[in-house]
């Protein structure tokens, strides 16, 4: 055991310190991105539809949407999509419509056979139709620069890729843990997109050209599914077609007091969503679970035996040791966050992180479906919606 231990403590500071490393880079190629763009002529950008499903009163989306729909790119129309025309988010499109006059507002009706999102998002495209050369799908609480599109497009523009990605970090406007928790989980799953053979679509800031939809059978697929990003990934796969990651196209979320219920639910999906559409790497986050769990919670009942005389001196010094590399990697990851925090509060985080992390793993194992805004999806093979519960 104690072997065990010391691999899986070595591989998880280790791993981490990659991560941290590979993260880093990230600034330097979002540069070359922007200069790359700098030197494409501007009737050289395509026409792009903008699609961003929309519910709700976050108190984030206004700001979110309106750094959206002003973005510095060439040619775009934007639609909004909501599932009811009484929605609540439907007062805030009438009144953004008065000041961006191409803004269109889709009502899409609840979904029967997909993830609402993704009825959402075909709705959009539907309304779209042939008239746009690039789809991009944003989520709507999320803050974009106003070079953003730019960024997302660029790769596309200029025939490197079919579908692009970009991602978003957390900026927690208070220390407390969860809130904390929330931001370093986001920053790790940032830093896995960084790695090539991780880089996959995320839903809140893709794009794709309109022929690599109707080559792959994207409105299909999405039309079945419960969601969007990790399906058309999981499709990608098999066919070898890579996603680019665009790193300048970098959205951010605001977080605040930041619900732990809300947090524990966000979790389940990220997971979920694996599991069912990407098994292979649900199960290599399995032992990414192992790799954070285990060197955790040996050298705390190590720590606490030493301090009660009842460890042994190597279990302890291991312990120590672990504990001293884990803090020097956390205050590496530090670095990525916008405002400073205490580094013990950052430490506190990351085991926050990973009890929640272990937790939703685990209770996956068993899961059958996915409850998702208030709506319970029965998930077959691949991420069908087999059947939905409504309240």
């Amino acid at each position: 055991m104690f072997w065990i231990w010391l691999l899986l403590a070595v591989t998880q500071c280790a791993l981490l310190y990659i991560l941290a490393r590979k993260g880093e880079s990230l600034s330097a190629f979002a540069q070359r991105d922007a200069h790359a763009n700098e030197d494409m002529p501007q009737a050289q950008w395509p026409s792009v539809g903008l699609v961003i499903p929309v519910a709700g009163c976050d108190a984030r989306m206004e700001d979110a949407l309106r750094s959206l729909l002003g973005q510095d790119y060439p040619r775009f129309t934007p639609v909004l999509v909501t599932a009811q025309a009484d929605d609540p988010a439907v007062e805030l499109i009438i009144r953004l419509q008065t000041e961006f006059p191409l803004l269109r507002h889709v009502t899409s009706g609840a979904a029967s056979g997909c993830g609402q999102k993704n009825h959402n998002s075909l709705c959009g495209v539907e309304a779209l139709g042939n008239a746009v050369d690039i789809y991009v799908f944003c989520d709507s609480t999320h803050i974009a620069e106003a070079d953003f599109l730019r960024h997302l497009v660029g790769p596309l523009a200029r025939g490197e890729a079919s579908f692009s990605t970009g991602y978003h970090m957390v900026e927690p406007q208070d220390p407390q843990r969860v809130t904390l928790a929330y931001a370093l989980c986001v920053i790790l799953m940032r830093m896995l997109q960084a790695m090539s053979s991780f880089t996959q679509l995320w839903g809140g800031a893709m794009a794709m050209t309109r022929s690599a939809w109707h080559k792959y059978g994207v409105g299909q697929l999405w039309g079945e599914n419960v969601v969007d990003d990790c399906s058309l990934s999981a499709l990608l796969k098999v066919h070898g077609e890579a996603v680019r990651l665009c790193p300048g196209a970098l959205l951010r979320t605001t977080a605040a007091d930041h619900n732990m219920s809300v947090w524990r639910a966000w979790m389940d999906r990220q997971v979920l969503f694996l599991k069912f559409c990407m098994p292979d790497q649900w199960l290599l986050l399995g032992v990414m679970c192992l790799m954070m769990a285990v060197p955790l919670l040996c050298a705390t009942v190590c720590l606490l035996g030493g301090l009660l005389h009842l460890g042994s001196g190597a279990g302890v010094l291991l312990s120590v040791l672990w504990l001293a590399g884990i803090v020097g990697v956390l205050k590496l990851w530090r670095g990525f966050l916008s405002k400073p925090v205490a580094l013990w509060q950052w430490c506190l985080a990351f085991a926050e992180a990973v009890r929640m992390f272990t937790l939703v793993y685990l209770q996956s194992i068993r899961a059958h479906g996915i409850l998702w805004h208030g709506l319970y999806y029965d998930i077959g093979r691949g991420g069908k919606v087999l059947h939905i519960h409504r309240n």
